[in-house]
């Protein structure tokens, strides 16, 4: 369940936010700002790493071969 909160930042806040997403370290502002949390959250001791780790390790992940990552690669390369 996602809940929608909305957040006044500085202008120096926004624009971390926005040096996280152009070099490519999150896809979004919102996925950002999302991960702060959780890492001020462990920080402080509110949320266990190995908990957090526990519930990332959980998810299905995609497997991929060498090739596959390959043709992919090729295939993104040839998009630009």
């Amino acid at each position: 369940m996602r809940a929608i909160s909305n957040v006044k930042l500085e202008k120096a806040e926004e624009d971390v936010l926005n040096k996280m997403v152009e070099s490519g370290l999150f896809q979004s502002k919102d996925e950002a700002a999302r991960a702060a949390i959780i890492k001020y959250a462990a920080d402080l001791g509110i949320f266990s790493p190995k908990v957090l780790w526990k519930r990332i390790n959980g998810h299905k992940r995609r497997k991929v071969t060498s090739e596959q990552l390959r043709k992919d690669l090729e295939a993104i390369e040839n998009e630009i």
